[in-house]
């Protein structure tokens, strides 16, 4: 059965860094807030739109070009490009779901020329962080969302293939008929897909092999 939509998450598997959060914590000083504000959500003190809020805050009155350059400056991941032109080639459209943030993601959706992407809002006025985020990807909610997405594209559940590599990616994987895991970062990872890959390199070998 043909793939006719791929979702790809974006850290740690179009990109190299797996979290984009900590890697502006450790640019800014800030990493002790942001260990605080997690173990406090993972510990369930706080909601997730109360981490991502903490979050944000931290950051207020930085420079958006410099956060940008710091993304920017983080390395794809091996075979991403090529990944990616090879479903251009075979007229597979390919979108970016990410809990990550709309300052990296959409720069590597324009990048890597998706036909969508979906992230969290970093919000921003007169080129400073504001301290403010929108929370459109919750953590491990990904599930309704990529609902949404084969909604709108129209497409059967079955051939959607989704491309993940952390536990929050597992919820992905259980509404589409092909799942990929890249790097993953743990055996559940693992055990959630059809195939695991230590990069991109190999992904369309797999692709064509679910089609």
């Amino acid at each position: 059965m043909p793939i006719e939509l791929v979702i790809f998450d974006v850290d740690g598997v179009l990109k190299e860094v797996v979290d984009p959060y900590s890697l502006l914590h450790r640019h800014f000083g800030t990493e002790e807030e942001g260990r605080r504000h997690f173990q406090a959500f993972r510990n369930g003190y706080i909601t997730y739109h109360e981490f991502a809020q903490l979050d944000a805050w931290s950051w207020r009155g930085r420079s958006v070009d410099e956060i940008k350059g710091l993304l920017r400056s983080t390395p794809y991941a091996s075979g991403a490009f090529e990944a990616v032109a090879g479903l251009r080639s075979r007229g597979i459209p390919y979108v970016l779901l990410s809990s990550g943030f709309d300052l990296n993601v959409e720069d590597v959706a324009v990048e890597l020329k998706a036909h969508g992407w979906c992230a969290n809002i970093l919000h921003r006025d007169r080129g400073r962080i504001v301290g403010r985020m929108t929370v459109r990807v919750p953590y491990a909610g990904k599930g309704p969302i990529v609902q949404e997405i084969i909604r709108r594209w129209h497409v059967d559940p079955a051939r959607v293939l989704a491309v993940g590599d952390s536990d929050t990616d597992i919820r992905m994987f259980e509404q589409v008929g092909h799942a990929v895991a890249v790097q993953p970062r743990s055996e559940a990872v693992s055990r959630a897909a059809d195939a695991a890959l230590p990069d991109l390199q190999q992904f369309l070998t797999i692709l064509d092999h679910f089609s």
